[in-house]
């Protein structure tokens, strides 16, 4: 993961507080249209200047080649209500281990999926099994992703609430692992439409952790009965998927 530094010289008299105010809704259009990643970042204001480091899957995520209409036309307020341009530059990485995300031409299929720790892409790639920006698909609706990341941070607080346990924990794992809960409905209407936008078969990840009975491997497709495991595992990961229900799993490690 990138860190990034967007900043600004303040050259006005105008109120800092509203000028953060709108600094604020610039990086919520980056996080809508899928540029930067995670819902927090570090910005302050120093002297009189505001800065700002968000994560981003790529060094060039920032480039206006990638901007939708809403950031450049608040990237045009700020920089009117501060009398100067934005700045961006490359801070470094996360970590130096860091490897960029997926450069498939095309990929095969993609997967749905995420977690409550996570910051990465909410799409990942079935070939290389790394993160694919969503800047890279067609605009899903209004000029952004926020249905693809309003799922996601659905999932988010499913999978804080089971692994917190104390707090609706059956409630949150069943929207998490039962096939015709809200929150997997929510995924498989948005993998359809990926699909449809992309024609690239899109797959919902089914999260696992019931005790089964007997060979895990035996059980069917909770979708169309169907068998549905992978007599070789996917990418270390997957041990069922279902193209017909356009679903994909793995064994419960609650064994």
């Amino acid at each position: 993961m990138y860190i990034q530094e967007i900043s600004i010289d303040i050259k006005t008299k105008l109120d800092k507080d509203e000028l953060i105010d709108e600094f604020g809704v610039l990086m919520s259009f980056y996080r809508g249209s899928g540029q930067t990643q995670g819902r927090i970042e570090s910005q302050y204001i120093k002297n009189d200047k505001i800065v700002c480091l968000p994560f981003t899957l790529e060094k060039n995520s920032l480039d206006k080649k990638f901007n939708n209409f809403y950031i450049n036309r608040q990237t045009k307020k700020i920089e009117d209500l501060c009398n100067s341009r934005l700045k961006y530059k490359t801070v470094g990485k996360s970590y130096d281990s860091y490897k960029s995300p997926c450069k498939c031409k095309k990929a095969d299929f993609y997967i749905l999926i995420t977690n409550y720790i996570t910051i990465e892409s909410p799409l990942t790639c079935g070939a290389c099994n790394k993160s694919v920006p969503l800047y890279r698909l067609p605009i899903y609706y209004d000029h952004g992703y926020m249905p693809i990341l309003n799922w996601e941070t659905n999932y988010i607080s499913c999978d804080s609430l089971q692994m917190n346990c104390e707090v609706g924990e059956r409630w949150a794992l069943n929207q998490m692992q039962e096939i015709k809960s809200q929150l997997s409905k929510q995924g498989l209407e948005i993998c359809r439409k990926i699909e449809e936008l992309t024609s690239i078969p899109t797959f919902y990840y089914l999260h696992n952790y019931k005790k089964y009975k007997g060979d895990q491997l035996t059980r069917p497709c909770p979708g169309c009965n169907k068998k549905w495991n992978l007599k070789t595992q996917l990418n270390n990961q997957y041990d069922f998927k279902c193209d017909e229900c356009k679903i994909i799993s793995t064994i419960s490690p609650n064994v």
